[in-house]
Parts: C-alpha cells; structure tokens; sequence
C-alpha cells in the first residue's frame, strides 16, 4: 500500500486545485476488542446534537473524504449522499491500511472490526443510537462482513457495486484468469494472484470458499444494492439481491431495494459512460440512498417500502423502470435466434448451405500480437492510462484476427432483458485456444459501441471443475455455449447488433498459448486458426431475451451526433504521417496516438481550436512497427482510424 501512496496523494492535490472545499472533520480512534484502535474521522455540523450516523469503512485512505473530491476510481468513483444537516458521518481506514496500519493482525476478521467501531458509534453523544453503512466496491464488502455479525444498532446497509459471495468466477471468466483486475487488486492490497492462479479450475479451494461466503440469511437489515450494467459484475449483483431476497433473513426479505443504472464500476451516478451519454442518469442512486436512509434511520414515511424493489435503466430507450424482479421480467422475454451466415450477417433464418466455402468463417489469433482490450469495465490503478466503459470497437474490427457478425440494420426497436447466448460451433487446429466475444451496438455513423464482452477457453467447453477439462482435437467442430452476461438495452431502429469474435482480450483476459499444456506456465506459444460454423449441420446463432418493438413503441429518442471526419494519410506510414479533420465550430480538441494494447502513447492535441479544416503532423519514426490508432476527440465524440506504422 505504501508504493500507491505517493500517487494517491498527487491525485488529492490534482483534484484540490479545482477549487474543491475541505469538508469540517475531527480525527477519532475507535477502541476494538483486541486492544487495538482504528483511525477514523466524524463529521458532524453540530456534535452536541445526536443524529444517526452513517459509517463508512475504506481501505483506500479516509483522507479523500476530507475533501469533496469523492472516492478513488478503484473504490468505485462514487461521491457518497451527503446530508449535514440530518446526518453525521464516520469515515473509518479498515485495519491494517493508512491510518490503521499499526492495528494490522493477519487473517483477522474485519466484519468484527466494523461491529465494534458500529457499537462504539451507537454510544457517542453525537449518535441516537442508529447506524447505517454506505460504500461502494470493497467499502461495499466489509458492510456485508460487518452485517454479518449482527452489530445490534446497525439498521441498514448500502453496499454499492458488490456481491457478499466469493468464488471462482471472480478472478476467472469463462475458464480464462482475469488478469488486468486481479492484478490490480493485488497491487492494492488484496489477494495475491499467486494464490489465485495456484488454482486455475474450480476445486475443492474455490467450492469451500464460496459456500463459506453464501449466508444470505445472515444479512438481519435491510440492504440497497446498487451497480450497473457496464460493471465488472452485474451478473452477481442480481443473483445476490435474488438470494437476499429469496434466501435471506424472512424479517427483511421483502425491504430488500435493488437499482440497476447505466454506469461503470468507477461510474455510479455519473451520466457520462465511455464515448456515450445517459440522461437521467446522475444523482438517482444518491437520492435512493438518503431516502433509504430517511426510512430506517429517521423514521419518514416516504414510500420506500410500497416502492417495487427493483429499478433498473433501459439503455438505448434511456428510461427508468421499475419492477418486482429482474430474474422474472428475463425470463418471460421472448428468445429471438439470430443465426450466422455466411455473408458475416445475423438473421432469423438457419443458414441453408451451398458452396465449399459457406461452413465456416476463420481467423488466426497469434498470442504474441493478441487482440486488444479497448474499453469495457476494467479495474486501474489511478493514474494508469486506459479506455474504460461503451468504447468503439472499430480498432478491434479492423484487426485481421477478428469475425464479425451484423443484423441488417433494424427497421424496429430490438428490446432486450436479460443474458443473451451464443451457441456455437467451433474448430481449431490446436488442442486449446480461446474464444472471444464482444457484443456492440452499431450507430449510423459506424460506431461500434461496446456493450458486453466474455471468453470462453476451449478446454472448459465443458465446465470448470478439474473433471470437466479436456483438449480438444484439431480439425474436429465443437458445439461451445457462451452466456454473456445481462444486459438492459434497446437497438434501436436505424443501428445494427454486432457480435465480434477473436481468440484473446487482452490484457483483460490472460493469453491463451495455443499448446494445449499447462495453465499460467511460461514457455512457447503457437498460432491457432480458429473457424465457426455457419452450416445447417454445424449452425451458430445468439439468442436474445427481448421483443421486436412495434413502429412507434416508446419514445424515441433523439439521434446521437456523427462523429468528426477524419483522414490519416500515408497509411501505412514509415516516419511521418498527416492526420487531417474539420470542425464545424469551435471546439476543444484531443488527438491522441494509442498501441494495440489500447493504451495512449502520446496525446499529440488537446486544445481549443476554431471552426474550419485543420492538419496535424505526426511523428512515426521511432514507433514500433504494427497497428497503432489515432484517437479524435471533439465534444465527447469519439472518431478513431487504424494508422500501420511500417
């Protein structure tokens, strides 16, 4: 932790400068029972004046609350509900972390920790004796150890942008180690990935874990759950609000609120996502969270628990909505089955055969030049560059290792609820490789937008549990089942649904080597020519949960503004190359240069720049040869352009 400092406190004094206000606070310590004592700091208007408090547990340095900076993007990037004048506040470092460093005991459990500091709370003149939690990401999981242990003056919970269960498929998706988000948990603090990947299968280790983690009986308040649909996993949020409602404690199942919203794990609450905007989409999880707040701790009566428990945001429609479940409104969708076909479109109609060459589409994944990570919900470090959330997947596309796969564009509204799934036949001439998938929304202006993206490893076809691996044989058709996870979103008329298939995601995903050998071992790698299947005898299709909307269903909603035109010429490029656009008024301008591992090199412009026609001049001598994009930026909009650097 000591090595994320120095970065920590360059981003406090970054943000400070723009003119953000210290907040009125008074360092505490909190006694616990093993004689040792936590640093915390209470915010109070008034200290002579008992008022509930809400407590807030960090690992990621108590000090950003000081400052109206809101929280480090690790912790979920939220800004927490701040009411002064009917609440105060306790902002408290998790042992073993900054202030509490010195009362560090390995293995303790912290869920004890936060039932004292709780207790303690309860008895100061400045509380009335009722205590609610709130924190996103990890300050949403120690709520939940907290909880557990039945602190008698906890009243409720609001753990953000997290599950109370841990399992395999945390640090492993589709069989494939999340590498990217466990190694920047590591580098936080937290898990040792040497752990992690000493146990690549689901195992004995994996199962003992999760089911010491499934207690959602134990949780005795009620909780409001809160993430969002471009979140690392939105998938266990639903399934944990299900089993809370479901399975937990019968006193408070039905006070149980879940909110669903269009956000990013670093995004909670903030209308801009990646290149897209989502209206109505700032403030709603605070405001739910003092209303919450307002009912369990002060007693108002404000229609919390006659709301429906689940609201969740339609993206596309960009409308909220809510209901008594989501597994239900899933379930009761309809499945429409889009096939491949050759042509490389997605259509209702089975693929029919014909000639030799309609069984299947190729590609060649080469893990020594992998297919990069642009955009998506990733987990970084502050500081470390990255496009996060719905990104265009145009410089994926445009990569010679990657399928895609389009509906004609629609003539109604495609509406979908729930996890669509890819079913399809795949043949490799290795023993293993992966499967990539990214789903995205095509706009008219070309925009491939980012929705959802998983993989699948070749040798987990079957399962995850040790049993269930096996290689497979070159040149022999697979059937693979790929469930993405849930989504909420409308295509609209006009836009196109795209599936992109490659053989890596990386460095989201660890690289698949192709030698079929052991996992996570260092040596050699090998191309793998992967096919899929488009034959009646071997078909690959999605199946979406949704409904084709009648003309004139809904709202809809006002056309998102074309991107910037944009020229890069020569291309390819040996030592300079002249990157040309037009603006139609004046506006503030970003050019950047970025890798193929979707990283930025080089930001090249960032300025205001008048209306007109304009030509920057880049510099590619010195650039390793290979794929590099250039990266335009006006008002938000995004234009990108592959430039091949000889």
């Amino acid at each position: 932790m000591n090595a994320l400092l120095p970065a920590l406190l360059l981003l406090i004094s970054a943000t400070t400068l723009i003119a953000q206000t210290e907040r009125p606070y008074t360092p505490i310590q909190i006694p616990t029972r093993d004689g040792k004592m936590l640093a915390a700091d209470l915010y109070a208007s008034n200290a002579t004046t008992p008022k509930p408090v809400i407590l807030i547990q960090t690992p990621y340095n108590k000090f950003f609350y000081r400052l109206s900076v809101g929280i480090p993007s690790q912790a979920g990037g939220a800004s927490f509900p701040y009411d002064s004048a009917n609440y105060n506040y306790v902002t408290l470092d998790w042992r073993g972390f900054y202030g509490s460093k010195d009362a560090a005991v390995t293995g303790y459990d912290r869920g004890l920790d936060g039932y004292d500091a709780v207790e303690w709370i309860a008895a100061q003149p400045w509380c009335n004796g009722k205590v609610g939690t709130w924190g996103p990401s990890a300050l949403g999981a120690i709520q939940f150890m907290t909880a557990k242990h039945h602190p008698p003056h906890l009243l409720c919970a609001v753990p953000l942008v997290k599950d109370f269960k841990t399992k395999y498929g945390d640090f492993y998706e589709g069989g494939v180690y999340r590498k990217e988000h466990s190694e920047t948990l590591e580098k936080l603090g937290f898990t040792p990935t040497s752990l992690i990947l000493a146990h690549p299968t689901n195992d004995l280790t994996w199962t003992t874990v999760e089911r010491g983690s499934d207690e959602p009986d134990s949780f005795t308040v009620p909780m409001l759950l809160v993430s969002g649909w471009f979140d690392h996993f939105p998938d266990d949020i639903l399934r944990a609000f299900a089993d809370l409602r479901q399975r937990g404690a019968p006193a408070v199942r039905n006070a149980h609120r879940l909110i669903m919203g269009p956000w990013a794990h670093d995004g909670v609450d903030k209308s801009e996502q990646g290149i897209l905007t989502f209206p109505d989409a700032t403030g709603v999880a605070n405001a739910a969270a003092l209303r919450f707040f307002d009912h369990y701790l002060r007693g108002i009566e404000n229609g919390q628990t006659a709301s429906p428990p689940v609201s969740y945001y339609q993206m596309g429609e960009n409308k909220w909505h809510a209901i008594e479940s989501w597994q239900a409104l899933a379930q009761n969708a309809d499945t429409i089955e889009l096939f491949f076909h050759p042509d490389r479109t997605l259509r209702p109609d089975p693929p029919s055969g014909g000639g030799a060459n309609t069984a299947s589409s190729s590609f060649d994944y080469n893990p020594r030049d992998p297919s990069p990570t642009w955009g998506g919900a990733r987990l970084l470090l502050p500081g470390v560059q990255g496009l996060k959330g719905p990104q265009d997947q145009r410089p994926v596309e445009l990569r010679g290792d990657a399928l895609t796969f389009s509906t004609p564009t629609l003539e109604r509204n495609l509406e979908v609820t729930g996890a669509i799934t890819l079913q399809a036949y795949v043949v490799a001439d290795r023993t293993d490789t992966d499967l990539a998938i990214r789903l995205t929304d095509v706009y008219p202006d070309g925009r491939s937008v980012l929705l959802v993206q998983t993989i699948r490893r070749m040798r987990f076809r079957d399962g995850y549990r040790p049993a269930d691996t096996s290689a497979i044989k070159p040149g022999q058709a697979y059937p693979v089942t790929v469930q993405l996870q849930n989504l909420a979103t409308t295509f609209l008329k006009g836009h196109q649904l795209r599936v992109v298939i490659t053989g890596s995601n990386f460095p989201r995903y660890d690289l698949n080597p192709n030698t079929g050998g052991p996992l996570y071992q260092p040596g050699d790698t090998l191309v793998a020519e992967i096919s899929v299947g488009h034959h009646p005898t071997t078909p690959s299709s999605l199946k979406i949960p949704g409904r084709l909307l009648a003309s004139g269903v809904g709202a809809e909603p006002a056309a998102a503004e074309q991107g910037n035109e944009m020229v890069v010429f020569p291309n390819p490029a040996a030592s300079k190359a002249s990157v040309s656009f037009a603006l139609k008024h004046r506006d503030r301008v970003k050019l950047m240069l970025v890798d193929a591992a979707g990283k930025t090199q080089a930001t090249v412009l960032d300025k205001e720049m008048e209306a007109g026609e304009h030509r920057q001049e880049l510099n590619t001598e010195g650039l390793p040869s290979g794929s590099w994009y250039c990266v335009l930026v006006v008002g938000g909009q995004y234009t990108v352009r592959q430039l091949a650097v000889e």
